[in-house]
């Protein structure tokens, strides 16, 4: 599969110089970050360059612009191992390359191509006047691919597919959601592909609800094995089980498939300190957090900006003294998007805590099984009833942002919370940009991954 992603605020950049109100072609130029991942090519929008129209000779249905103007990027691209993307606009909506487009960018992509000397794609788009995509990606032999996905990440999830392949319902399984939320967003839903990252008390709830609503493949990350203490809220698992040991991420995987309903699975036995992971993750189109670790959490972070991936973090805190005494319970889900607050901005971790967290995983590697990403800990309180009302909120997230349907627009609600000692859920926005992670956003995959040493050794990035 071939995708672009580009944020809500490049497209927003993108649309405002290709449509400023005359009704003439314009163009621009975007640099991109990649990700290439068992057969999927990725490019990721990191910047947009404008054409000055003053350069550009316009009409309704041509553009004709020096290509000088690409000389300066060409640099930057060969220096940072970047991706050029053009992008130009067809004000009729004629939704087709037109012979000129096919004639122009032929030798726009053979002198890309030719400068870079690069063994990646390099793509050509076009925007219509209603902001949806159309393109195509040129390979080094400048043979051509159509771009199958285009998504668009920010307080809405916006993805539009070009392919054949239509949902595949199987029995009536899923009539029920298509009479709420209709066709699109269940044909939506069958196309993704969502990570879980830690498949305990909130990430077990999550799996089994992202299973039934079709979600098309799940990427299970855990590092921990079922033990007798985590039955009272894993779902699908039994004492047999418990008893044998086996692996959160096995036991979960095996119940997804026997639930039947064609949801694919990857699961990783590891914590996301795994190159192996990483990229599986970078390949999600939405990031679930069900982990209580500030390294984790940033690992997320970083994720959600490089890969331009929306991230939805679940957390859940008990107050109380170990003996049925509760001074407060709570329960939080962040929604995450790149150009906008970070869970580090929020505050929700910190690089002292990174920093203490990777001291006591070094040392010793199998240390990390119990205290590194593992959810609250297992000496913590947990209650099947508080973790699945979290988890059940952050699903429905997934769903407002694909399908916006609150009163109060997405833009305005960054993070739900709950204090069920007082039995109140109120929202926040939470508008300031990470001055941090903000500029990461769209690199792909650098080396090493996520510009962190863990991933330094053995590592080949394309």
């Amino acid at each position: 599969m071939n995708r672009i992603r580009i944020t809500e605020k490049h497209h927003a950049d993108i649309y405002s110089h290709l449509f400023p109100g005359d009704g003439m072609e314009a163009v621009g130029i975007a640099l991109c970050g990649k990700h290439f991942y068992k057969g999927n090519q990725t490019l990721l929008v990191q910047d947009f360059y404008p054409v000055p129209y003053d350069v550009c000779e316009r009409t309704e249905d041509y553009i004709r612009w020096s290509t000088d103007f690409i000389n300066p990027l060409l640099e930057k691209a060969q220096k940072e191992n970047l991706s050029l993307l053009k992008i130009h606009c067809h004000p009729s909506g004629y939704d087709s390359f037109s012979d000129l487009d096919n004639e122009s960018d032929y030798a726009l992509f053979v002198s890309i191509h030719s400068w870079l000397q690069s063994n990646y794609p390099h793509s050509s788009c076009v925007m219509l006047p209603d902001g949806k995509l159309f393109g195509r990606f040129f390979h080094e032999n400048m043979e051509e691919e159509i771009v199958h996905q285009f998504s668009i990440i920010g307080s809405d999830i916006k993805s539009w597919h070009y392919s054949d392949n239509e949902l595949s319902i199987k029995s009536e399984a899923f009539k029920r959601n298509e009479q709420a939320f209709g066709k699109k967003t269940v044909k939506l839903l069958s196309k993704m592909k969502i990570a879980v990252v830690g498949c305990s008390g909130t990430g077990s709830p999550t799996i089994e609800q992202l299973t039934r609503l079709g979600v098309s493949t799940l990427v299970l990350v855990d590092n921990d094995y079922l033990d007798t203490v985590n039955l009272n809220r894993i779902l699908g698992s039994n004492y047999t089980q418990a008893l044998s040991k086996i692996s959160k991420v096995d036991l979960l995987e095996a119940h997804v498939r026997e639930i039947g309903l064609d949801t694919e699975v990857e699961s990783f036995r590891s914590n996301l300190v795994n190159e192996d992971v990483i990229k599986a993750v970078a390949d999600c189109d939405v990031i679930f957090g069900c982990v209580d670790s500030a390294e984790g959490r940033h690992i997320m972070d970083l994720l959600s900006a490089y890969y331009i991936i929306p991230l939805i973090d679940i957390g859940v805190k008990f107050d109380a003294d170990g003996q049925g005494g509760i001074n407060g319970l709570f329960g939080s889900v962040h929604y995450v998007k790149p150009f906008g607050s970070s869970l580090m901005s929020r505050g929700q971790y910190n690089l002292e805590q990174i920093a203490s967290e990777e001291i006591k995983r070094r040392p010793k590697e199998e240390f990390a099984r119990n205290q590194y990403l593992v959810e609250a800990g297992e000496s913590s309180p947990a209650v099947i009833s508080i973790n699945m009302q979290m988890s059940s909120i952050a699903v429905n997230e997934l769903l407002a942002r694909i399908h916006p349907y609150r009163t109060l627009s997405n833009a305005e609600i960054d993070v739900i919370r709950s204090n069920f000692s007082e039995a109140i859920t109120f929202s926040d926005a939470l508008p300031e940009p990470c001055p941090y992670l903000s500029k990461k956003v769209g690199k792909g995959s650098v080396h090493p991954l996520l510009n962190r040493l863990e991933f330094s050794v053995n590592e080949q990035v394309v």
